[in-house]
């Protein structure tokens, strides 16, 4: 007797048995994947993405399109299965077929683990850099009203990597050998989101300045000629505090909030405000203060004079100052340093990448495939994020992808292939199922 058909007893209902077998037939727990690939296709976006890849398999050997391919990997991310090892068993679920574009039961299965990681070995650095590309137009091409201003998030990351793989360094500020992806996320204005514009995993963990501008280069060019007349604003952290970046945004108008790391002379210049808070601390019954103020500064390697606003912070373990050079920006210091310290919520983006998507999987031995597996963790990201914008004014209009996921994917429903129909029967006690009905609404799902 095959496992499958192997009763359990469970002694939860005595007098009576509770028998429990894997003998449900044609059921899945990704019933709500439809709705995401309704999403999916009207947006065209697996559709480019397998436009930018080239394929290498003769033709007529060929039993699973790089679409197929592509849009299982991205589906099986969005619904949780972050490894290619998941399709061995998710290739014949019914509700993942249907969404890919497959009848559930007269279609062959999905592709095999192996055919999904010979994906990943093919695609070049440079079809994923044309992908990469792909995540400015889908911002560009969500329906908004004409922003006034754009904020721009540059933030690396760590990715702990294992074993001997490709430009996997040791980096003293993690105390690990990683890579260091770079995330870079634009929010309009009057826009709680931040949505994903890029994803980039460098070779490695140097401050590439180069590499940088050339990423704000096609960002602001493809911002401006979206909307000519839009603010772009850059944000960072001290990782990007080089002359050579805010040089480039000077000439090219581009006003920017980047942290400094503190060293005597900004203590020195900050000295007034942060005695200000420690007495204001002394005082207090928290023991802990702060002040804000702005001065000019000029570091040896800088060609002028630069803003300067510091928090200066007491806290009961010390002193706490934070710098930002600014330029372009209009306001008075706590303003000013507020307006940066919003930076915070594309980390709270890139933890939701790592731990939705899971976009730090980068386990390959060799770089390229993991180049190949942010990109794809990325498209999954951002078709939830569309996903999210289109669930705006309900319960899960600020959810995290897990609790959208959960909402609207992971939904059991009973799969059934008739003559002229595909029947998809959801859970009748699902909870989420008023809102999975108004977001079916509004992707011009018809009812009756």
């Amino acid at each position: 007797m095959s496992d499958s058909h192997s009763v359990m007893h469970f002694p939860l209902l005595a007098p009576k048995a509770v028998q429990v077998d894997f003998t449900g037939g044609s059921l899945s727990s990704e019933g709500g994947l439809v709705l995401l690939a309704q999403l999916d296709q009207q947006l065209g976006l697996t559709q480019r993405v397998a436009a930018c890849l080239s394929d290498p398999r003769l033709p007529e050997r060929i039993r699973h399109s790089l679409l197929d391919l592509i849009r299982q990997r991205v589906y099986q991310i969005a619904s949780g299965y972050e490894d290619a090892n998941d399709a061995t068993s998710l290739r014949a679920d019914p509700a993942l077929k249907v969404a890919v574009g497959r009848c559930p039961h007269s279609d062959p299965d999905l592709a095999s683990q192996p055919t999904l990681s010979r994906l990943e070995s093919t695609v070049t650095e440079a079809e994923c850099d044309q992908i990469n590309a792909l995540l400015l137009d889908q911002f560009l091409q969500t329906p908004r009203t004409k922003p006034n201003e754009i904020v721009l998030d540059f933030d690396p990351s760590v990715d702990p990597t294992h074993g001997q793989q490709e430009f996997a360094f040791f980096n003293g500020h993690y105390g690990t050998y990683c890579y260091l992806p770079l995330f870079v996320f634009a929010r309009a204005s009057g826009e709680g989101e931040q949505f994903l514009v890029s994803a980039q995993l460098p070779e490695s963990h140097g401050k590439e300045i180069d590499a940088v501008l050339a990423t704000l280069q096609r960002l602001v060019a493809g911002l401006r000629k979206q909307w000519p007349s839009v603010r772009v604003i850059f944000r960072g952290d001290a990782w990007f505090a080089t002359p050579a970046l805010y040089e480039w945004c000077e000439a090219n108008t581009v006003p920017y909030a980047i942290a400094l790391a503190g060293n005597p002379a900004l203590h020195t210049l900050s000295q007034r405000w942060r005695e200000q808070a420690a007495a204001a601390a002394a005082n207090a019954p928290t023991g802990s203060a702060r002040r804000f103020g702005a001065f000019e500064y000029r570091a040896g390697e800088w060609t002028k004079h630069r803003q300067v606003v510091v928090k200066a912070e007491q806290t009961a373990l010390g002193p706490n100052p934070r710098y930002v050079v600014v330029w372009g920006l209009k306001g008075k210091p706590r303003q000013l340093y507020q307006f940066y310290a919003g930076r915070g919520a594309c980390e709270n983006r890139i933890k939701e990448l790592k731990e939705g998507v899971k976009s730090d999987r980068t386990s390959c031995c060799e770089f390229a495939s993991n180049k190949v597996r942010l990109m794809l963790s990325s498209v999954a990201y951002v078709l939830l994020q569309q996903l999210r914008r289109v669930a705006r004014q309900t319960g899960l209009s600020r959810a995290q992808v897990e609790g959208l996921r959960l909402a609207v994917i992971k939904i059991a429903a009973r799969v059934t292939e008739r003559v002229r129909r595909v029947v998809i029967e959801l859970c009748s006690s699902c909870p989420s199922q008023a809102v999975w009905r108004v977001l079916a609404r509004r992707l011009g799902i018809v009812t009756g």
